[in-house]
């Protein structure tokens, strides 16, 4: 490979998608002004938020080798705990503070099934993805609503303003990825979860802990889909326990186009943001459109066989300078 083809590949990593995402609103610029208009721009960010935020902690994962699919069923758990102590009388810190302390348990759960019985993360995930979604419809089998008495705290989560400006969901999302890439770049932690991505067995042998930190990495996704579940709940004012169907496809997508590699070991914490933030103003656009769902699925599904595809080239073009 060329010196400049290098250059061009370690700039590409750094903001791809960061021009992929601008490509995408110059088009949808062209079609329709509105939707690239600043109000536009600022709902799409903050519409953003719960994916994102439950993408930053996947991430974790994902770099580490493995993947988390019990985080939508996390998310449920989450939303139905805290509308149940609210409507029970509990305050709104206390019901979110039990919320993210059983999301850890589910975490540490996931981690001892994966370190301690050797099964795979996807098998084992799957697994807990479906008993945690069960334990969810037992605890609470209907949604719950949260009227305007029990939902004054929370529903800041949701409507509240930083300075009377700042949505209160962008700015949850800044401070977690903020966190995020302070975990991912300068604590031993995160040098840990690369290491482990990148060769467990060796890992192993400098005398790491591997069992203990995919633990913790487990803790830090389902905690980060707990934080999600908090800020879904206060925008849809109800607890639900199918609330996170699915939602761990739109966590691991947003890490997937931000060029966190799928075989562990490399993660981008950036990339990461800007792929929830692409995706949201894909579907937002398509929507404002007035294209359907199923297309909007499909248009997402395009653009991220596009990211991987380029990933794929930068790929060959590594190997065939081997």
């Amino acid at each position: 490979m060329s010196q400049k083809a290098k250059k061009f590949w370690s700039v590409w990593d750094r903001v791809g998608i960061l021009c992929i995402l601008l490509a995408v609103m110059i088009v949808f610029g062209i079609i329709d002004s509105r939707i690239v208009s600043p109000s536009q721009l600022l709902t799409a960010l903050g519409r953003s938020a719960v994916s994102g935020i439950a993408a930053a902690g996947m991430m974790f994962a994902i770099v580490a080798g493995g993947f988390d699919l019990s985080v939508g069923s996390i998310l449920s758990l989450t939303s139905c705990v805290i509308a149940t102590q609210l409507v029970g009388g509990r305050g709104t810190a206390l019901s979110i503070l039990m919320a993210i302390g059983v999301a850890a348990l589910c975490g540490v759960v996931n981690g001892l099934i994966i370190t301690k019985l050797k099964i795979q993360t996807f098998v084992a995930t799957l697994a807990t993805q479906l008993a945690f979604a069960g334990i969810t419809l037992v605890y609470c089998n209907k949604a719950i609503q949260l009227t305007s008495k029990v939902n004054t705290g929370i529903k800041f989560f949701s409507t509240g303003k930083v300075f009377g400006l700042i949505p209160m969901p962008i700015v949850l999302l800044v401070i977690v990825y903020l966190l995020a890439a302070f975990v991912y770049y300068k604590t031993p932690f995160g040098t840990k979860t690369r290491a482990i991505g990148s060769n467990e067995a060796a890992t192993r042998t400098t005398g790491i802990r591997v069992d203990a930190t995919l633990i913790l990495v487990f803790v830090v996704t389902a905690v980060s889909a707990a934080v999600a579940g908090v800020l879904n709940t206060a925008q849809v004012s109800t607890g639900n326990p199918t609330l996170g169907s699915g939602f761990e496809l739109d966590a691991i997508t947003a890490v997937v186009l931000g060029g966190t590699a799928l075989a562990g070991g490399k993660g981008n914490v950036l990339g990461t943001l800007v792929g929830a933030i692409l995706v949201t103003f894909v579907k937002m656009g398509l929507n404002m459109m007035g294209v359907g769902e199923a297309y909007q699925k499909m248009a997402v599904a395009i653009v991220l066989i596009f990211a991987l595809t380029i990933n794929g080239v930068k790929l060959i073009m590594q190997k065939g300078e081997k």
